[in-house]
């Protein structure tokens, strides 16, 4: 206890000496509305999938993002370097790796890290959508095993500024904390007020 009280007394020296504690403080809630963020084309061309990037976390390596897939379309196999939760929204999907299983609305997906597998829409239940956080990266890989590209918060979130670019959609600041990603530049800011 009397090492509680010496860490607040030194905290409000600290304070009164003019030096800036606020990294200590949580940033508090923020909002983002999904309606301002845009659908791209995610993976190999020749599968209709798509991703809505909704907020990256340059701090934790979160991005959350929603995932759609018409019917029969899979995401390339590919190993989580942390841990990842889906929440099935509508539609269908499964692992290739795990055929026990098939993911339908209301349903919860825990990846675990390491873990190794093929994601794909099933063809019987039309267009799925899934909210995923993903924590970390995801390390995509070849029929061998070996590394084709590895998607992190940084590479997934200059995804989504090209494609705003390239179709001339303005873009979204969907950094948050917004302190840590200073070298993340996005041509539209939102004023806290906004969010």
């Amino acid at each position: 206890m009397k090492l509680l009280y010496i860490l607040c007394f030194c905290l409000l020296i600290a304070v009164s000496d003019g030096t800036n504690y606020d990294f200590l403080l949580a940033n508090g809630p923020t909002h983002i509305s999904a309606n301002n963020t845009y659908f791209f084309p995610y993976g190999d061309p020749k599968y209709d999938i798509k991703l809505k990037l909704l907020q990256v976390d340059p701090y934790t390596g979160l991005w959350i993002n929603i995932l759609r897939g018409g019917p029969g379309s899979q995401l390339g196999t590919h190993r989580h370097y942390d841990q990842v939760y889906g929440y099935t929204l509508k539609g269908a999907w499964g692992y290739r790796e795990h055929p026990e299983w098939l993911s339908k609305p209301g349903d919860i997906v825990h990846e675990t890290p390491g873990s190794v597998h093929t994601l794909y829409i099933h063809q019987d239940y039309g267009e799925s959508e899934t909210l995923f956080f993903v924590w970390g990266a995801l390390e995509f890989l070849d029929e061998s095993g070996n590394t084709i590209a590895v998607e992190d918060w940084r590479s997934i979130s200059q995804k989504y500024v090209d494609y705003c670019e390239k179709n001339n959609l303005p873009i979204i600041d969907i950094t948050y904390p917004k302190e840590k990603a200073p070298d993340i530049e996005f041509k539209e800011k939102i004023s806290k007020n906004e969010l």
